[in-house]
């Protein structure tokens, strides 16, 4: 099942290259990361890497750190729902979950700002 989430999320980063809005995907990532309180810096930039990073990133609070966990999923905005509709196998099956989730809405934000742009 998480095997599906991680085929997603590197769809999305796949989408992202393609529309040469990768850079922009990184940069808000990295700006709600920040927001969130995660005193963290990206260091993937190849797109095959980032999700593993973010998965790895997002395992660690969640083991160690859940009030920055909570404070990041609120800074990009995350549907509670979203979160409350999944049933984990483990803690490693959460983290890919929810990194599919956050590079959802992250992609949402740089195409919603790109299609405002354009219009």
């Amino acid at each position: 099942m998480t095997g599906s989430y991680s085929m997603l999320a590197k769809q999305m980063i796949d989408n992202a290259l393609i529309s040469d809005l990768y850079a922009q995907f990184v940069k808000q990532l990295q700006k709600d990361l920040n927001r969130g309180g995660v005193d963290y810096v990206i260091q993937n930039k190849d797109p095959q890497k980032l999700y593993y990073e973010i998965v790895d990133l997002l395992s660690e609070k969640l083991q160690y750190d859940s009030g920055q966990f909570s404070s990041l999923l609120y800074a990009v905005d995350v549907s509670e729902t979203s979160i409350l509709k999944f049933e984990p196998e483990n803690r490693s099956s959460i983290a890919e979950y929810i990194t599919y989730l956050i590079f959802k809405r992250e992609w949402q934000k740089v195409c919603y700002r790109n299609d405002n742009k354009i219009n």
